[in-house]
């Protein structure tokens, strides 16, 4: 939420001082010439904004804009990137794995569930039948959501109203081992470590060293085919 009105913030300082949004008239090249730029802008600090964990202070920030284009910057651009690139590779994955460290830590106080040796939390809604994938080659057929430590979703199938079907060395870590702990139609949710997840090198929707929650509906396992 901090973000999304960071990002409002600006657009509505941009808008005081001119007609905002779809109506705007480019008239000239100029015009499209300076739009363009401003969007290609826009958009790359859009997705800036979207790494930060914690709340920019726009003022500052645009203080450095101003600072910058009149040659007057209190940071050189190589101080800029140094930290931009210490606090973005070291800072921002540090602080979101101990986040997500005690964010399991409660999880595993609950009732039902279990931990294994690697770590993987996992409780068994619904056990389903005997009938288990064994080997990683073994492919499943499951309906599945999955959320960030915060609860908000990032993915699933029920909201494509489709099912997935896939072979367990094709997935991460935490899916392998998990999808093995629960029969044909059974239903399992799983809280995965970022060392059994995505780890720092993460989508950018989940972002790095995030715990992951999914719930599992396994639909069929398809055992691996024997050789001949």
């Amino acid at each position: 939420m901090k973000k999304i009105i960071v990002i409002l913030a600006a657009a509505a300082m941009v808008c005081s001082m001119a007609s905002c949004g779809g109506g705007r008239a480019l008239k000239s090249e100029n015009d499209t010439l300076s739009y363009a730029l401003g969007t290609d802008f826009g958009t790359s600090l859009k997705q800036l904004l979207e790494q930060v964990d914690t709340e920019v202070n726009m003022d500052v920030f645009y203080a450095a804009v101003e600072d910058v284009l009149a040659d007057n910057a209190v940071l050189s651009r190589e101080e800029a990137f140094g930290f931009l690139r210490n606090y973005f590779n070291v800072v921002v994955p540090q602080r979101a794995l101990e986040a997500s460290q005690a964010y399991l830590a409660e999880i595993e106080k609950e009732d039902g569930v279990k931990k294994t040796e690697s770590g993987l939390l996992y409780r068994i809604n619904r056990e389903g039948s005997d009938k288990k994938a064994t080997q990683n080659t073994d492919q499943v057929k499951v309906c599945y959501e999955g959320k960030l430590k915060d609860g908000s979703v990032f993915d699933s199938s029920y909201e494509r109203g489709d099912t997935v079907s896939f072979a367990l060395n094709q997935v991460i870590k935490g899916w392998t081992e998990g999808m093995k702990l629960v029969g044909e139609g059974g239903e399992i949710e799983l809280w995965i470590p970022s060392e059994l997840g995505y780890g720092q090198r993460a989508p950018q929707q989940i972002g790095p060293n995030q715990a992951l929650h999914f719930k599992v509906e396994l639909i069929e396992v398809i055992p691996t085919a024997e050789e001949k």
